[in-house]
Parts: C-alpha cells; sequence; structure tokens
C-alpha cells in the first residue's frame, strides 16, 4: 500500500475466499488464499481509495450489488481456475 492509497476491491475478495474455505472445510492456507486472490483481483477493475468512508458513501444499493456479484464472480473463477492448474499439475 502506498501512502494509505488501498484497493476497496481487496478486502472483499479476501473476505468472500475466507466465506467459501470455511463454507467448504478446506483450511485457512494463507498461500492459497494469497493465489485465490490474486486471480481474482486481476479479474476485478481496480477501484482505489484513500478511505473506504468516501467510497461507501457514493454508492447505490444497486452499486453494492454490482460490486458484490462482480466479486463472487471473480472469486468463483479464481476457484475454478486454481483447482484446474492444481488437477493438471497432478496428471
Amino acid at each position: 500500500m502506498i501512502g494509505g492509497i488501498q484497493n476497496y476491491y481487496e478486502h472483499l475478495v479476501y473476505d468472500r475466499i475466507r466465506h467459501v474455505l470455511l463454507e467448504s472445510g478446506d483450511p485457512l492456507d494463507t498461500v492459497h488464499m494469497d493465489d485465490l486472490a490474486c486471480v481474482a483481483l486481476n479479474r476485478l477493475p481496480p477501484r482505489y481509495l484513500r478511505f473506504s468512508v468516501d467510497l461507501t458513501t457514493r454508492l447505490t444499493d444497486e452499486d453494492w450489488d454490482v460490486i458484490n456479484r462482480q466479486v463472487n464472480e471473480a472469486v468463483d473463477y479464481a476457484f475454478r481456475t486454481t483447482h484446474r492448474r492444481q488437477e493438471l499439475r497432478e496428471t
């Protein structure tokens, strides 16, 4: 993070990854989580800000729905991609 600037999607992606892993009973392995986050974040547009309140006060309910859908789709893609790559390595 440079000078307090952050990509808002990062914490949303990590929260979603943790949720999916906990639901599935898979371990919360930080290396695996970081791999998943990198794949997911590369599918999302960056949304840089200094203070999260700057963003949250300007978003409508529709904006939140779009953001959550995008995050869910990106994380689902990341899981599919990393699982597929793992299967290829094992064969």
